[in-house]
């Protein structure tokens, strides 16, 4: 569906075609903090990002919209994520260090993620994300998966007749609309699964990138 499918599916349910007591605009922005409500609580939005490293330089932004980091890879190998506790470990309790080399671990925090160790050449830094939607507009593709956008009709819903003091069946729609976004949950985690079944993880079986210190 289109924003404004989603918009006309809302006004034809409330009876409200062509009513100007709700403007376009206006409507624009419920489908807008529906994605964002959406997105933010199941992480149903997944985008890639890449980027080139700088020599010498160790902070990289969180590239836009991004909500939390899955995976980052540097020249196509995994970097195993670590806290500024395993970084002191690493680096010998020297975080300003400048030793460049070939980037195996990463640390994050405030929206950066920070190389170790720094990298000593161009590379290119990839970042694999759950994502935040961009403004919707009466010309937007609409990010939230297809299956959920007629959810989306919901959270209008309960807006509109929140707006006319309907509370009844403001609080009647908002249900369905937590209704969905579990039902979102659910979709992401039986999608992140793929083929496998469900089992727990022994890290002790997993591959793990040693370096040793970083000086």
């Amino acid at each position: 569906m289109t924003s404004t499918e989603v918009e006309t599916a809302a006004r034809e349910q409330y009876n409200a075609v062509g009513d100007t007591n709700w403007s376009q605009t206006e409507i624009m922005r419920l489908i807008y903090a529906a994605c964002l409500d959406m997105a933010r609580k199941s992480l149903c939005i997944e985008d890639v990002f890449s980027a080139s490293t700088v020599a010498s330089q160790q902070e990289y932004s969180y590239p836009t919209n991004v909500i939390s980091i899955k995976r980052v890879t540097y020249e196509g190998a995994r970097l195993e994520k670590i806290t500024f506790k395993e970084d002191d470990y690493l680096t010998g309790r020297n975080q300003a260090t400048t030793a460049t080399g070939t980037p195996t671990h990463y640390a994050e925090f405030n929206n950066t993620i920070y190389l170790r160790p720094t990298p000593a050449a161009v590379g290119t830094l990839k970042v694999f994300a759950y994502v935040e939607p961009q403004a919707v507009t009466t010309t937007s593709t609409l990010e939230i998966p297809t299956l959920f956008h007629m959810d989306l009709v919901d959270f209008v819903l309960s807006r509109m007749y929140a707006k006319d003091k309907d509370f009844n069946s403001a609080q009647y729609f908002q249900g369905m609309w937590d209704k969905h976004v579990i039902e979102a949950r659910k979709y992401v985690r039986i999608k992140s699964k793929g083929d496998s079944f469900a089992a727990v993880q022994d890290e002790e079986q997993l591959g793990q990138v040693g370096v040793g210190y970083i000086r």
